[in-house]
This record gives structure tokens, sequence and C-alpha cells, in this order.
């Protein structure tokens, strides 16, 4: 950068003012110092947990779920909530319900997936009442999981102890046994 400006001062002299100006307009702008001459450049917010539950109050789940498909950020959801990120974790109960089945599955798939890691976070988001979208008959179900799973997830959801969540824990740990050993 100090070559480029020591460069630019000995051109300007030579060069006209008007030309100066306009080069220094072109470099700064190059630069990204800046904004564009319509008018700054707004950028869609950041999707975060927060952000979206403030949507999900906001505008319900109905239509924040129908955003998420317009703007294709459902994977996104589907990996922070695989990867066991608790606020996103929150969102399932009032998300998962709206989205297509094919999406609904994406997202079963990802809680499954995050049992392990964050077993107080996936009980307390599972359906009391063991329903069929989110109870843990469901989503506790060691189906296409690797074969390491189902102990670390038996015993990830033995350790929470949580009198809220007995019986999404116990629907869990009966879903666990239920199943064929792979």
């Amino acid at each position: 950068m100090r070559i480029c400006s020591t460069l630019f001062a000995g051109m300007a002299r030579l060069l006209v003012p008007g030309v100066a100006a306009a080069l220094v307009m072109a470099l700064v702008t190059h630069a990204g110092a800046v904004t564009a001459p319509f008018g700054p450049v707004e950028a869609a917010p950041t999707l975060t947990a927060r952000t979206l539950a403030d949507r999900i109050r906001q505008d319900g789940a109905q239509k924040t779920a129908e955003a998420l498909t317009r703007d294709h950020e459902w994977p996104r959801v589907r990996r922070a909530v695989a990867a066991g990120w608790q606020n996103w974790i929150a969102t399932m109960p009032d998300l998962l319900p709206q989205a297509d089945q094919r999406t609904a599955q994406g997202l079963q798939r990802a809680l499954r997936q995050a049992l392990p890691h964050s077993p107080g976070a996936v009980l307390a988001a599972l359906d009391p009442k063991n329903g069929p979208l989110l109870g843990g008959q469901t989503i506790c179900r060691p189906d296409g999981m690797p074969a390491t799973w189902r102990a670390r997830t038996t015993r990830a959801v033995r350790a929470v102890h949580d009198i809220h969540l007995i019986n999404q824990g116990g629907d869990c740990l009966r879903a666990l046994h239920a199943a064929p050993q792979g």
C-alpha cells in the first residue's frame, strides 16, 4: 500500500486536479473504503439461533419456516442442530411441524445426531406425549446410525437427571432398547 500511495502522489503532481480526484476516488472505492454511489448495500441479517427464535416469536413458526425454505436456510439449521447447539435445538418444537416431509426427516436425523452430545437439549425438545413427529420413539430410533451411536446415546440419556424430562428420557431409552442390535 505504501508503494501505491507514493506512486499515486507522484502521479497526482503531474495530472490536472480533477483527474487526480477521480483517481483517488477510483483507488479508494476499489479498496472498499467508500460505499457505492447508489447507497450502501444492505446484507441479509445473519441467521443465528437468536434471530431464528425472534422470527418465530414475531412472525410465527409457519412464516418463519416459509422464509427458511425461500432463503434456502434449512441446511444451516440442520447442521447447527446436528452439531448439538442447544439454542438451535430449542427451535425444533416450533419449526419441525411446519417443515415439508423431506426437511422434517432431515431435522429428525439432525436431532438424532445431536442426542449423544446434547442429550438434555434434545430431550427438552421432544414431545412429552411421544407423538410421531417429535416423540422419543421417533427421534431416538437408531435407524441409519453407526453401531457405536446406540451405546453412546444410551449413556448420555441416562446421565440426564431432570425431573421435567422423565417422560422424554423414558421414551427415548425404550426406543433405543426396542430396536434390534446392529
